[in-house]
């Protein structure tokens, strides 16, 4: 999000839920509406490694502490909270992009911590809602990305524009290079939701920026907004898939394979494939599938680029491509290169 973007920054819930744990307990618990506004240093060096600051009263009679915990790559802290743009009861803090140019990856890394303003004991909550809003680029050579971990669940729409890695600990959200300037609450493509159970604290909350190799120096702003919002009604998925897997042959090749129980104006898939998770490029066209069994549809396409040769992961997702030119994608699957033919896979993020 950057400083100029037109969004009034709401909050959202959308409608694809990936784990049965959240609509468990989204059932049990309501998440309370949290306000972060008039941040006062407490601690440390503004804008540094170890500075802590003080939300007060995010919710009555608790305060929220957030700690700089380190910056990785370039990215420097403009400011903790800006409220100039967005919503003023989200945290809007204003990470800067490196000064040295170069393709990377650069964020700050917090930390944040619920504590009781009466007595300064730790604070509980049965549940709450981190949602991150606006995580796009700047049509050009940034583009945002969140990350966090110890979450129960998350949610994100089904016309999203993120593209998510799951490392079986954190789980990232990268936008797309597209700003979504004066983005509005019935739009949904670059929003991502984090739903914590029974925490009285978030341990890693990553707020950065992906860069190509020349980019222009600016301000990201992130819109992160702690709310309960009632989920909206969207359109289903055009696409539904059983499985997605991977067989690795000699080395040299990998053969995909894909089954979907359900389509609607399917046109085809576009086969992408990625050595590093962040840059996908698209490798082939898979027009139909090979053959059916009740509703279910099979697909396969073979990757025996040399690329593969000395490589130890590959990592592949699937474009769906409507007949009206929209667009969806699968979960990424990482593919291991052993030494012994054989399927060596992982879809991410997990669940599938």
């Amino acid at each position: 999000m950057k400083r100029n973007s037109t969004l009034v920054c709401t909050a959202y819930i959308a409608v694809l839920i990936f784990s049965l744990i959240f609509s468990v307990a989204s059932a049990q618990c309501i998440a309370p509406a949290m306000t972060y506004d008039n941040a006062v240093l407490v601690s440390g060096t503004p804008g540094q490694i170890n500075a802590v600051y003080k939300f007060p009263s995010v919710t009555p009679g608790v305060d929220a502490y957030i700690t700089v915990l380190d910056e990785i790559g370039g990215a420097t802290l403009t400011s903790i909270d800006d409220n100039t743009y967005g919503y003023r009861a989200a945290w809007q803090p204003v990470v800067k992009t490196p000064t040295v140019q170069g393709a990377g990856e650069s964020y700050i890394n917090f930390s944040i911590s619920f504590i009781n303003s009466i007595d300064s004991s730790i604070h509980k909550y049965d549940c709450f809602v981190l949602s991150f809003i606006d995580v796009d680029g700047d049509n050009q050579h940034v583009r945002e990305f969140v990350e966090t971990k110890n979450f129960t669940s998350y949610t994100i729409s089904n016309i999203s524009s993120l593209s998510l890695i799951w490392n079986g600990e954190l789980l990232k959200a990268i936008g797309p290079i597209t700003n979504y300037d004066g983005l509005d609450t019935t739009s949904y493509p670059t929003n991502i939701n984090y739903l914590f159970t029974g925490k009285n604290k978030v341990n890693e909350v990553r707020i950065g920026n992906i860069t190509d190799s020349v980019f222009n120096v600016q301000d990201r702003y992130t819109c992160g907004y702690f709310q309960n919002i009632t989920i909206p009604l969207m359109s289903l998925l055009p696409v539904k898939y059983s499985s997605f897997d991977a067989v690795v042959i000699d080395n040299k090749s990998v053969n995909l394979n894909w089954v979907t129980s359900f389509e609607q104006n399917n046109s085809r898939f576009e086969v992408e494939r990625s050595f590093d998770m962040n840059y996908f490029k698209a490798i082939g066209i898979v027009l139909d599938g090979f053959s059916t069994q009740g509703s279910d549809k099979k697909y396969m396409y073979k990757d025996n680029t040399p690329e593969l040769k000395d490589k130890l992961v590959v990592y592949y997702r699937l474009r769906e491509i409507n007949i009206d030119g929209k667009s969806t994608y699968s979960n990424v699957l990482a593919v291991r290169l052993q030494n012994k033919s054989g399927v060596e896979m992982q879809v991410l993020p997990n669940p599938f």
